[in-house]
């Protein structure tokens, strides 16, 4: 099978996306944000409360609390196959919409600089022309209108989708792009976060649920309070330490630069006292 990426402004119909599902990239076939988006019918045999279907907030979630991010494929099926989302404009402002709500939903919420979605088209071949040159009659005061999101009813952009279909006008497919960016603390200062300062470790999100999952190479589990107390415990010991490496690597150059100058540091001084240097000369 032959593989394609989305970097040319496209994707191909049935080939290979180039990545594989690990700790940045996930692949779903479907585009139910929020788990309140994910109908019944999906619960397993039984009546089980476990779902067949796992909503989108989970990766999510899961690449937020990671700290290192990455990119959510809507419309790519579990095994890397592009099929693509047949989406009009309407349909793509519910996705957003979608997110918007359930982001804002999180505790702490993700503010939007935390990510970005990206509709890129899908086409039959690579000598079709690409699906955003067709145009696409859109109705400014029907896109003003607000979407039903956050239940696993249709709302009316997929009524009227419906609708064109049975016109025989086929909405475009698109593979929907989630760009979850990695925790940066220097590059988000000054942005709208919520909170007053930047924190140097990245915060841990609860998603709409209440719930806490983890990205782990292409699983996300939902982390127990245990697992939060011993994740929070580690991300502290891991950034002193580095810290500490820091400061003491720091320390052994100033020795290295005064013994240069004949000059001594005072012999109680801890390398996280370098900053407040005494000497002698």
């Amino acid at each position: 099978m032959v593989e394609c990426n989305g970097r040319d402004g496209h994707y191909i119909l049935g080939q290979a996306i180039v990545q594989e599902e690990d700790l940045l990239h996930e692949f779903k076939g479907h585009r139910s944000i929020s788990i309140h988006d994910i109908h019944n019918m999906c619960l397993q045999s039984g009546g089980a409360p476990e779902r067949t279907r796992n909503a989108v907030s989970i990766s999510i979630g899961a690449m937020l609390n990671s700290g290192y991010g990455g990119i959510i494929y809507l419309g790519v099926t579990d095994n890397g196959q592009v099929r693509g989302l047949t989406l009009t404009r309407y349909q793509m402002d519910h996705i957003e919409a979608s997110l918007e709500w359930t982001l804002g939903r999180f505790t702490p919420p993700v503010p939007d600089s935390r990510y970005r979605v990206d509709f890129v088209p899908v086409v039959s071949n690579k000598t079709q022309r690409l699906s955003h040159d067709i145009e696409e009659h859109v109705d400014s005061k029907r896109r003003s209108r607000p979407h039903h999101v956050a239940q696993p009813n249709y709302c009316w952009c997929d009524i009227d989708a419906a609708a064109q279909q049975a016109l025989g006008k086929l909405p475009i497919l698109y593979v929907v792009e989630i760009h979850v960016r990695p925790w940066e603390p220097h590059s988000l200062q000054g942005r709208n976060l919520g909170i007053s300062q930047t924190p140097a470790l990245p915060p841990l999100h609860l998603n709409e649920a209440s719930s806490c999952f983890f990205r782990q190479s292409c699983r996300q589990p939902r982390l127990c309070l245990e697992d939060v107390r011993r994740l929070l415990v580690h991300r502290v010991q891991e950034h002193y330490t580095l810290k500490l490496a820091a400061l003491e690597h720091r320390y052994e150059a100033l020795q290295h630069l005064a013994r240069q100058h004949n000059v001594t540091f005072a012999t109680d001084m801890h390398p996280s006292d370098v900053d407040d240097v005494q000497v002698k000369k």
